[in-house]
């Protein structure tokens, strides 16, 4: 008798929870297809077909923040002497 109270009672916890679960499911379901809509467009203009420009482009960024990094560590060297 007592498992099919707890049954009974589990059962309509499931049944009111879905009503919560897909509340504004059609909303969240908009804004997702939104996001997405702008994630692509915003990928498609990043994307550069050339991988030899791309390859070049992260050369010269790691060269640009090493450089500035052993400047950095340059002056706070310069500075522990003083």
């Amino acid at each position: 008798m007592n498992v099919v109270k707890i049954i009974l009672v589990l059962g309509l916890i499931v049944i009111a929870n879905t009503g919560i679960v897909m509340a504004n499911i059609a909303h969240f379901d908009e804004v997702w297809a939104k996001r997405a809509q702008r994630a692509k467009q915003n990928a498609e203009k990043a994307y550069d077909p050339n991988p030899h420009h791309v390859a070049n482009h992260l050369n010269h960024k790691t060269h640009q923040a090493h450089k500035a990094h052993k400047r950095d560590l340059k002056k706070q060297g310069e500075n522990k002497k003083k």
